[in-house]
């Protein structure tokens, strides 16, 4: 992630632990914006970002649905969250290890959603034009595990 021109070297990790950095808000929706991808899979992500999908522990935490239904619907009886349906449930987290096998990379989930798009849409060793690939299969990849 620190020269996607270049790849990884010493100088980059340095500058890049040495800056002092303030994050910014806007560089997580900026990846939501893709021309490649149709408009309502780019609502849809955006959504995820915010949290605002109708997962079981969204609708327990506006009281439609009661405490005893929140297992996850694929039946591996752990609570339904987002980050659990795409990343850590044994039916639809498989996904991912798919596409990483399909790309040839070798990677590490993290544990949140928004950091998971910034580390699979900006990997360091690809160039710039296939950063915008790789967001379009996030994307693709994040739809079709929901729908």
């Amino acid at each position: 992630m620190l020269d996607p021109l270049h790849g990884y070297s010493v100088k980059g990790t340095y500058v890049y632990l040495t800056t002092p950095c303030v994050p910014s808000e806007r560089g997580r929706f900026d990846d939501v914006l893709v021309k490649e991808a149709p408009l309502k899979v780019s609502v849809f992500v955006w959504r995820l970002l915010c949290n605002r999908i109708p997962t079981k522990d969204n609708l327990l935490c506006r009281r439609i649905i009661p405490f005893d239904d929140i297992s996850c619907i694929a039946g591996c009886d752990s609570f339904e969250t987002v980050d659990h349906l795409l990343f850590h449930c044994p039916h639809f987290g498989v996904v991912w290890h798919h596409i990483f096998q399909w790309l040839d990379i070798s990677f590490i989930a993290p544990a949140s959603i928004s950091d998971h798009l910034h580390q699979f849409c900006h990997m360091a060793g690809f160039p710039r034009a296939i950063h915008s690939f790789l967001k379009v299969i996030w994307m693709a990849t994040v739809w079709v595990i929901w729908k």
